[in-house]
Parts: structure tokens; C-alpha cells; sequence
């Protein structure tokens, strides 16, 4: 009847009905009541019912596609101020699949819309990598990262895992011994700052016996 036979009570729009049914049915009584007894209390409890069911229409997923658009709008924190777990999700199951490049450019597009998401620039970091072997990407998130980082010590680690990258992975002691500067110049409070002096040291004899 009426097309609601294979409506579920289990699933949200199905609740959404059966809401609405003794909603129906309880503001038909109030109707009742207030042309019999002529009292309003039950109408005014009937509209704050209605309300509410209207309320859980517009919040609950995939009934009211633009009212939720708008409350969520309104209400939610928008990607820009917090990441979104959902969306990290999302791109976790493309690299579940192997889908690595299409989850790399998913990552890009978070990081370019989420300027402080610092999870899709590690997460980046480790899919570039691990899977695809693209250093010069591996090193894009980490600089991503560091420069979004509040807190000194972080951004010293994410520009120590950058130079680990030019060293172990590109082989480019050059560039190494630039961004083991860089980071003594920037946080001169690292706590393995002498270790890097000395890394710095035996890149610059191994440069130089290179040649």
C-alpha cells in the first residue's frame, strides 16, 4: 500500500515513516481531543512531535538530502577546520584495493583543500613510499607536513625524515648535507643536533671523495 511494502523499520527512512504514521495517529487524537474538550495543550504537543520528527528527517542520513546538506552546513565543522576521518576511509579502501595511484591524488586534493591535516600528509608520506616508490611525492608531504605542524619538535622530525629521504632513497648527499643545515639553522634546539653535525661531516668527506 501506498509503495511501502518493502520499507524496513531497521533502515532510517523506514523509521522515518513509522515516525511519521504515529505521529498521524497521535495528532488525529489531539484533533480529537481539542474539538471535544476544547483544551490546545494536546495540539502544542502535537507540533513540538512534529518537530522533532521533522528535526530527525533532515539529521538522519539519506532521507532529506538537502535539508541535511544545510543543517550539516550550518552545524558540522567543515573539512577545512578538522579532517575527515570519513574521507581518510574512503582513500584507505582505494589503497586497499591497490588503487595507489588514485588514492595518492586523493590525498593531494585533501591536503590542497585541509591546509592543517597533518594525517593525509603522514599518510601520503608512507603510500608514497611503500608502494609507489615515488620519492620526490614522499618528499612534497613531508614538506606539506612540516610547514604545517605547530609544535617545533614535529616540524624538526618531518624535515629529519625528508633529509633520510634524499640520503637513503635518492642517494643525494648534496641536497642531505642542505636540509641537515637547514634544520640546524631552524631548530637549533633538536635534540640530536651534535649527531647531525657529525652526519653532516661524513657526507661532506663522502661528497667530496666522490668526486
Amino acid at each position: 500500500m501506498w509503495g511501502l511494502e518493502n520499507v524496513s523499520a531497521a533502515t532510517p527512512k523506514g523509521r522515518f515513516i513509522v515516525l511519521c504514521l504515529v505521529m498521524g495517529v497521535a495528532t488525529l487524537f489531539s484533533l480529537l481531543e481539542v474539538v471535544l474538550f476544547l483544551n490546545l495543550a494536546p495540539l502544542g504537543a502535537a507540533l513540538v512531535g512534529w518537530v522533532f520528527v521533522l528535526l530527525y528527517g533532515v539529521l538522519e542520513a539519506g532521507i532529506l538530502h538537502p535539508g541535511a546538506s544545510t543543517v550539516a552546513a550550518l552545524t558540522l565543522p567543515s573539512g577545512a577546520s578538522t579532517p575527515s576521518v570519513n574521507q581518510h576511509s574512503n582513500i584507505q579502501a582505494l589503497v586497499a584495493k591497490g588503487q595507489y595511484a588514485q588514492a595518492a591524488e586523493a590525498y593531494r586534493q585533501v591536503i590542497a583543500a585541509q591546509p592543517q591535516d597533518l594525517v593525509a600528509c603522514e599518510h601520503l608520506t608512507q603510500l608514497a613510499l611503500r608502494e609507489l616508490k615515488d620519492y620526490e611525492l614522499a618528499l612534497f608531504a613531508l614538506h606539506e607536513a612540516e610547514q604545517r605542524a605547530s609544535d617545533p619538535r614535529r616540524r624538526a622530525g618531518y624535515a629529519l625524515l625528508a633529509a633520510n629521504v634524499y640520503r637513503d632513497n635518492l642517494k643525494n648527499y648534496g641536497r642531505t648535507m642542505v636540509e641537515l643545515r637547514r634544520i640546524l639553522a631552524r631548530y637549533p634546539d633538536v635534540p640530536n643536533a651534535d649527531a647531525l653535525r657529525a652526519e653532516i661531516d661524513e657526507l661532506k668527506a663522502m661528497h667530496f671523495e666522490a668526486r
